[in-house]
């Protein structure tokens, strides 16, 4: 006996299927689609594609262009005209004992006097530029002013000067006005540094 003869004979209303209630048209007139389970499986990217543009190839792209960008900053400061703006010193000598030591790694700034004079008190890298030996210095006289050294003491515009230094200075200097490119450099170990005059172009840095 047919299945929905033998139901009306019973007197029980069959229950409709699972799959019958699903597509039982809607009030509109349209049919909704059947609920089937998805069979198909997501194709996951590959651990090598992950790691070189990530899950979402937009933002891996925007992550590129901040890179780009953080690293040409970097390297634009660094590497200014393709020159490296800080550089190891190594001391080389007693001349500024007891402020540095003999053997003591130091970093210059090579930009620092770019645009700004050099000012008094600096510890400056002397010397010319691919050449050797560079020599290190603290600047003491200004350009325009008069600098001498007498009785062992350094004067400024006839005032004596004894910052920094110490010991007296075994050198002699009858008072000179230096150009205006021109600064008097000596070292802290006043009784053995020897001081001198030098030009601008001759400053390489200053001491961090």
């Amino acid at each position: 006996m047919p299945d929905s003869l033998e139901a009306r004979a019973l007197g029980v209303k069959k229950k409709p299927s699972p799959a019958k209630r699903l597509a039982k048209r809607s009030p509109g007139g349209e049919t909704p689609p059947v609920d089937t389970e998805d069979t198909e499986t997501t194709k996951r990217p590959s651990l090598l594609q992950r790691v070189l543009i990530g899950g979402n190839i937009r933002w891996t792209m925007v992550r590129l262009l901040v890179l780009l960008a953080v690293t040409t900053g970097v390297l634009n400061y660094f590497f200014p005209d393709g020159e490296a703006r800080y550089r190891r010193i190594l001391v080389d000598g007693k001349s500024m004992d007891p402020t540095f030591n003999h053997g003591q790694t130091l970093w210059m700034h090579s930009r620092e006097y770019t645009d700004q004079p050099p000012q008094r008190g600096d510890v400056v890298v002397l010397g010319q530029e691919g050449q050797s030996p560079f020599y290190l210095k603290r600047i003491i006289g200004l350009p325009g002013e008069r600098v001498a050294i007498r009785r062992g003491q350094m004067t400024i515009d006839g005032t004596v000067y004894d910052e920094y230094g110490e010991g007296r200075i075994r050198a002699r200097l009858i008072p000179l006005t230096l150009g205006e490119d021109e600064y008097f450099v000596l070292g802290d170990n006043r009784p053995i540094s020897s001081g001198g005059v030098v030009e601008a172009d001759k400053i390489l840095g200053k001491i961090l």
